[in-house]
């Protein structure tokens, strides 16, 4: 195999190596660089129509020159702003079709951005153009290197589908980091724990309820990733559960999953957990090879309810929005007016005054509907000591992993 050969299969790795990690670009980009024989290389977008836009990834360029760029000089850059009609998809450009050298000599842009960093030539490529919206490689070097020759722009050429693709790669990886940045918090506000199995029956995803749960070590916990109960008995029924469920979803067993209640050391009411089968895709990108999940209610859980947030949403007084708070943390109406130094028949018209508000006729319609709200509780950790249970890791990129 030859050596351009060679670099280019180097070349295309570190482009599908940036696609799934935003820090490999610079890696690319520091190869390419070099192979071309320039001093700067950098992945822009560019907008022709507002002459606008900015470097996203640089191999090269100072942080105050790639500043400046894209807080001034891309808004007089002479090789977009020049020859509109060239910047087509795919296309390979050398800097002098964009904008002829004497007319790049006498610009703004070249006396006092590019003469100062000592560029003159370019090479650019354009990966992908969505509206007038154009993302963009671009490569500078001295003008006593000339001009980038054949055998350079080949190389751009071939690299180019490789570039677009690796582009989508990248832009659809993010939605997904988003998308699950945007679930795994919404999950996270849910006043139950949620813990997602893999087909094996191992932890592959846990929320901040079901976290603070096993950190407690108080009726469940996860060992070596997997979810077990502190009793012997209970743990025995969580597992046939765990594993009819997950069995059912690699289609080998019919088991529709069940309820246990795991009896806890501390003496505090029982957990109570449901184990249901999923379809592998529910919780995709969460956990796209989760088959199961498991829901626990601590009947004992302590809230943050949110006394502000329904307030506004029920137009409710402070004192009617404090007491529907207290409701929500399962007080009777006799320890709400204790806890609000106020008399019982205060506490019932209040009361009245919540179910008028709210469209309810009676507490548990009441409760329901704060709860079906968006203002419901969200779970408070209780833990005030020690370490975070060892089988459960930090957040990375919007997910909670459990690992052995």
């Amino acid at each position: 195999m030859t050596s351009s050969a060679n670099l280019a299969l180097d070349l295309v790795g570190l482009i599908y190596e940036g696609a799934c990690e935003p820090a490999g670009w610079c890696k690319f980009l520091k190869r390419y660089s070099d192979a071309v024989h320039c001093t700067a290389t950098s992945l822009l977008l560019y907008d022709a129509d507002q002459g606008a836009g900015n470097i996203a990834a640089s191999a090269g360029l100072d942080p105050a020159d790639l500043r400046k760029y894209n807080e001034y000089y891309v808004g007089i850059d002479p090789w977009g702003r020049h020859s509109p009609h060239l910047i087509v998809t795919g296309g390979v450009l050398p800097g002098d079709r964009l904008c002829p050298d004497r007319v790049l000599e006498r610009s703004e842009f070249y006396a006092d951005f590019l003469r100062p960093i000592d560029a003159f030539h370019q090479c650019c490529g354009i990966i992908s153009i969505e509206s007038s919206m154009a993302s963009v490689i671009a490569s500078l070097r001295p003008k006593r290197r000339g001009p980038f020759d054949e055998k350079e722009l080949s190389l751009l050429r071939t690299l180019m589908p490789h570039l677009q693709r690796a582009l989508a790669l990248h832009r659809r990886l993010g939605w997904l980091h988003s998308s699950a940045h945007s679930a795994m918090t919404l999950l996270d506000r849910l006043p139950y724990g949620v813990v997602l199995l893999s087909a094996d029956s191992r932890v592959v995803l846990i929320n901040q309820y079901a976290k603070t749960v096993v950190d407690q070590a108080d009726g469940l916990t996860i060992r070596h990733r997997e979810l077990r109960g502190c009793s012997w008995d209970s743990n025995k029924r969580l597992q046939i559960l765990i594993h009819g469920a997950v069995a059912t979803s690699r289609r080998s067993a019919l088991h529709s999953g069940g309820a246990v209640r795991m009896v806890r050391p501390s003496g505090l009411r029982p957990f109570r957990v449901l184990i249901t089968p999923m379809h592998r895709a529910a919780f995709s990108p969460l956990a796209p090879e989760s088959a199961a999940v498991v829901f626990i209610v601590d009947p004992d859980g302590q809230f943050d309810s949110p006394v502000q947030m329904l307030t506004e949403l029920f137009t409710l007084s402070r004192a009617e929005a404090r007491l529907a708070a207290l409701l929500l943390k399962d007080r009777n109406l006799l320890q709400a007016a204790e806890e609000l130094g106020v008399s019982l028949n205060t506490i019932r018209t209040q009361l009245r005054k919540l179910f008028e508000k709210t469209g309810s006729n009676r507490q548990s319609a009441l409760i329901r509907t704060l709860l079906l709200s968006p203002a419901h509780p969200s779970p408070r950790s209780r833990m005030t000591t020690g370490q975070a249970h060892p089988s459960y890791t930090s957040r990375r990129r919007g997910l909670s992993k459990a690992r052995g």
